[in-house]
């Protein structure tokens, strides 16, 4: 008997119309026996349009009413709260059993029928059993046809739930990997968003190379693996890429990462030597080179993410990580402590709140190349450099936060007789640096730096 008779079920029986069945299934009924938060529900529905039920759902609750398939019977109420998403489907086939093996894999093929009494679990394929086996288990070879979604959808369940893949399933998914290019892009990058942003997904990244769909997907990556290692690098460009990611998953946690940008950071990761295959040469010492390959690359990131739908902002974002990826390193062969703070500065308002985006990125590239000419040395040193890197961030935001007004934004229009745009921000974070390093300390000194700023 599961506990699932909340306010919410509760309600939703209340409006059940005769001869009708309700039943919670797929991802919820998982989670509940996780013990896992869960806001998104899964509702079939029999004997009764789910769609019509929908309706009678959103006024009950004011809720914001979406139809998703009028063809499959398929919508989505989102609560109040924009937090509760609650989704109704027509049950398919005659019955719940029939429904439950149509789904992807047996862990979300559980169900529960809501009922006054109680709810008692319906698990016909033994998916409770899988989840304690820690499994991803493919119910049918079909289902992964029907929608190739579910290719990928293995890989994100792996990593969000620390699981391991049946290896009948990674069969079949190499099988059909091409089969993932029917998808719709958007559906393609949400659940590789979703993949990102779980704690293990480089792990599953390098399933997914072998099992040949990282490739569909990111199609841009197929000629990394034709750089070999090199005095750099103990990897294979594809494998080196793929190990930036495992470093960055495993450092995480000691640097100052949004939650909101922990999967556009790995993108980062992933693509970040995106464009070496094109700049590839080796010189007459036989040394690799890709020169400028950052600037390359950050141009391909913005195709790349242009192509899968992404935001123009959150793709000008991982291109920003591209280009400078070798900046801080650079800093760290230079010496630290002969690089001024103006320099730094600079550094640090170029890339603005993305600095520990940047520095970890950084550090995690260093750790994963370890050819025959990068020292232990020289990997501690790096290490140790973007340390201090982080800590300087931390120090010049507090004082620059601390640093007295003298100017503000309509200042800013008035001495250069210009209208309000992304341009005052500029000159406003401009004049807090030369604030920081000491070169504007009074009010005049401010109005001759902003009337300066024009003609530089």
């Amino acid at each position: 008997m599961l506990n699932i008779n909340d306010e919410i079920n509760r309600r939703l029986l209340d409006i059940c119309p005769p001869d009708t069945e309700i039943y919670l299934v797929g991802g919820y009924i998982r989670d509940v026996l996780l013990g896992r938060e869960c806001f998104d529900r899964d509702y079939a529905v029999k004997g009764y349009s789910a769609i019509k039920f929908a309706k009678k759902v959103a006024d009950l609750f004011n809720g914001y009413f979406v139809p998703l398939d009028k063809e499959h019977d398929i919508a989505r109420v989102v609560l109040p709260d924009k937090i509760n998403t609650l989704d109704f489907a027509g049950c398919v086939g005659p019955n719940i059993y029939t429904d439950l093996e149509n789904r992807d894999y047996t862990i979300n093929a559980m169900a529960c029928k809501l009922e006054e009494t109680g709810c008692e679990l319906i698990d016909p394929l033994s998916g409770r059993k899988d989840l304690e086996a820690k499994l991803i288990k493919v119910i049918a070879e079909k289902n992964l046809i029907d929608d190739p979604l579910r290719l990928l959808r293995a890989f994100r369940l792996a990593a969000q739930f620390s699981f391991v893949i049946e290896e009948k399933t990674l069969e079949l998914i190499t099988a059909h990997h091409k089969l993932i290019n029917n998808v719709a892009v958007e559906r393609v990058s949400t659940e590789l968003i979703k993949l990102l942003e779980s704690e293990n997904a480089a792990q599953n990244l390098t399933l997914m190379k072998n099992t040949g769909i990282l490739f569909e997907i990111l199609p841009e990556l197929l000629p990394q693996t034709t750089v070999p290692p090199n005095l750099h690098h103990h990897l294979w460009l594809i494998d080196h890429s793929l190990e930036t990611v495992t470093q960055m998953e495993k450092h995480i946690k000691r640097f100052p990462i949004p939650p909101d940008k922990i999967a556009l950071l790995k993108i980062a990761a992933l693509l970040h030597d995106i464009g070496k295959p094109v700049t590839w040469s080796i010189d007459e010492e036989g040394r690799h080179r890709f020169i400028k390959h950052e600037d390359v690359g950050s141009d391909m990131v913005l195709e790349v993410l242009k192509r899968l739908r992404f935001s123009k902002k959150d793709a000008k974002h991982v291109s920003l990580l591209v280009k400078n990826h070798l900046y801080p390193s650079q800093l760290i062969r230079e010496g630290l402590n002969v690089v001024s703070e103006k320099a730094l500065m600079r550094f640090f308002r170029r890339i603005n709140d993305a600095v520990p985006e940047l520095l970890l990125l950084a550090m995690s590239d260093r750790k994963s190349a370890q050819g025959p000419d990068i020292t232990r040395e020289i990997v501690e040193n790096n290490v140790t450099g973007i340390f201090k890197l982080l800590e300087k961030y931390k120090e010049s935001q507090e004082e620059v936060r601390t640093l007295p007004k003298l100017a503000s934004g309509e200042d800013v229009m008035e001495l250069l007789n210009i209208p309000k745009g992304p341009q005052i921000g500029k000159v406003l974070s401009a004049l807090k640096e030369a604030q920081f390093s000491g070169d504007v300390n009074t009010r005049e000194d401010a109005v001759e730096f902003i009337k300066g700023f024009a003609l530089s």
